[in-house]
């Protein structure tokens, strides 16, 4: 294989958007998570469920 060269900084742009790409990833999925959290949290008090109970 033929491998072209890059530009150190080139190299490090790409990696740097790489890892802001991650990042937004997880936050977006945090995000998603924590909503479903409230929502499960809200239907379970509308049901009368005990929230500390460990079961």
């Amino acid at each position: 294989m033929n491998y072209v060269r890059m530009p150190d900084n080139l190299v490090q742009q790409r990696l740097d958007q790489e890892l802001a790409d991650v990042l937004m990833a997880i936050s977006v999925t945090t995000n998603s998570i924590a909503r479903h959290l409230q929502i499960l949290n809200g239907q379970r008090k509308a049901k009368g469920v005990n929230l500390n109970d460990k079961r």
